[in-house]
């Protein structure tokens, strides 16, 4: 099986969802419409943690009247542009959100099931091409995936951002 692409979407919380973050009521609508969407494999979603007025999905597009993008997992990239493209997704999302999308190196399931995760976007400086940055951060996420369990890393994976010839996007959970 191939590895999936990974969609990250990223758009100011609101009001209610900031008030309680663990009420999934205000993500159902967005989550059923990513559910029964072709291709979607699994849905990620949660709360920055240090600024608090953002909210991620990791793995598809969210329901956008009331609430922030989740991401997805995608079986194909062109499934979620389908998906897109649909007119039913229009009507429903209220300002999209700016994704992007992750191409993993290695199965993601893992570190997205963390309890809490961290981002990290790397973009090559001038002169510097996306092969050496990948080779580097393959150094680290190897580093991230040998620490011990007691140390609190569950799982590290990057990979290239498809939209971004210059980057590539390393996750830890």
């Amino acid at each position: 099986m191939s590895l999936p692409c990974i969609e990250l979407a990223e758009t100011p919380s609101t009001e209610a969802f900031l008030a309680n973050p663990k009420d999934k009521s205000l993500v159902q609508p967005a989550l059923d419409l990513l559910k029964n969407s072709k291709g979607i494999v699994k849905i990620y979603y949660g709360l920055q943690s240090e600024e608090r007025k953002h909210f991620y999905l990791y793995n598809a597009i969210a329901d956008c009247s009331h609430l922030i993008a989740p991401p997805a997992v995608w079986e194909r990239l062109q499934d979620h542009e389908n998906l897109q493209a649909d007119a039913h997704c229009l009507k429903v999302m209220a300002g999209a959100p700016d994704p992007i999308h992750i191409q993993p190196t290695a199965e993601p399931y893992k570190v997205l099931g963390a309890p809490a995760t961290e981002l990290a976007l790397i973009t090559a400086k001038p002169g510097v091409s996306q092969t050496t940055i990948g080779e580097k951060t393959n150094e680290l996420v190897a580093i991230a995936n040998a620490l011990p369990a007691e140390w609190g890393v569950i799982s590290a994976v990057w990979g290239p951002i498809v939209e971004k010839d210059d980057a590539i996007a390393m996750i830890i959970g």
